[in-house]
């Protein structure tokens, strides 16, 4: 991933510096910004391979609300990059939200470095033009079964309106298997 470059949109100036330092040197190069209406031209201008983009902005903004509208705008775009969302108030709903709405995975903040590294490889694996002689992708695509499981851990404790032994139910699983895997993905 030679050329592959992350835009960072995260209001708190530290939570950029710490993704660059992170990711620039074990991933790709980091570009920050602090404002939304920042957003659209950066895209223009720098065409990233991946967006890692902060569900509030603005102090006492908890509920993803504006995230989850430039989710939308950037999805609407003609080619628009995968798109890590993150935020440090999540919630269940929220994580379905954003995943129901096209974002490629959801990230708690602070997060785990591995596992940002690995989500932002495995975004920036996926983004990569598919060489000519490729198979024609199909309709869905695939996904690490790491991710599978994350998505329906998600989706059950969506349907379950965040009832563990309903979702440990849903799934198959008792009560402590499905603590484990909260605690694995970072719910």
């Amino acid at each position: 991933m030679p050329d592959a470059s992350i835009l960072l949109l995260d209001d708190d100036p530290d939570v950029g510096l710490a993704a660059q330092l992170l990711l620039q040197r074990r991933v790709a190069p980091v570009t920050c910004l602090r404002r939304p209406a920042e957003l659209s031209a950066a895209l223009d201008a720098l065409r990233p391979a991946l967006l890692l983009l902060d569900l509030n902005f603005g102090p006492g903004r908890t509920d993803g609300a504006q995230g989850l509208r430039l989710l939308a705008d950037v999805q609407a775009r003609r080619q628009p990059p995968p798109v890590v969302v993150m935020t440090a108030y999540a919630d269940i709903d929220l994580a379905v939200q954003a995943l129901r709405r096209g974002a490629f995975d959801f990230v708690t903040k602070p997060w785990d470095n591995v596992r940002l590294i690995a989500t932002c490889r495995e975004a920036l694996q996926r983004a990569q033009p598919a060489p000519d002689d490729a198979p024609a992708p199909t309709a869905e695509p695939v996904r690490s079964l790491a991710a599978q499981e994350r998505a329906a851990v998600l989706a059950a404790m969506a349907q379950a309106e965040g009832n563990l032994s309903a979702a440990a139910r849903l799934l198959g699983l008792s009560r402590a298997a499905l603590y484990r895997r909260l605690d694995k993905h970072g719910l």
